[in-house]
């Protein structure tokens, strides 16, 4: 199983991204080993069809665009929420293994995008 993440930097156990579509790497577990890779687009949509060519089978977030969501859903890539607090990547892993993390239902989708404007406001611009 492939399960890909979003990650902050390329270093050992980073913490999660909080925006699946902007964040600048990804971090790919396959059988217990992580490789990170740079995320080449800058899009929700087209990073969703990127995991899709890179072969995932799951994937965990904090937060996401309805767009990227919509796309990820007619796709076999599993989709679970990490929570909207701040964690590392080794944590999520362990998480995912024991079964602890919410999988990402239009339910969950609707919270994380209220969550996500409120935060962000609609223009999306904040430097």
């Amino acid at each position: 199983m492939k399960i890909a993440m979003p990650v902050k930097t390329n270093k050992e156990n980073p913490a999660l991204a909080p925006l699946f579509g902007k964040a600048k790497w990804f971090a790919f577990v396959e059988d217990g080993k992580i490789e990170i890779k740079e995320n080449p687009y800058n899009t929700g949509t087209y990073v969703a069809k990127w995991l899709v060519d890179e072969g995932v089978d799951a994937l965990i977030f904090i937060e996401m665009g309805q767009s990227p969501y919509e796309l990820l859903k007619e796709t076999k890539i599993k989709l679970y929420h990490a929570g909207f607090d701040r964690i590392l990547l080794l944590d999520v892993i362990d998480k995912f293994n024991k079964n602890e993390l919410k999988e990402a239902t239009d339910d969950v989708i609707a919270d994380i995008i209220k969550h996500h404007e409120g935060k962000h406001g609609h223009d999306g611009h904040h430097h």
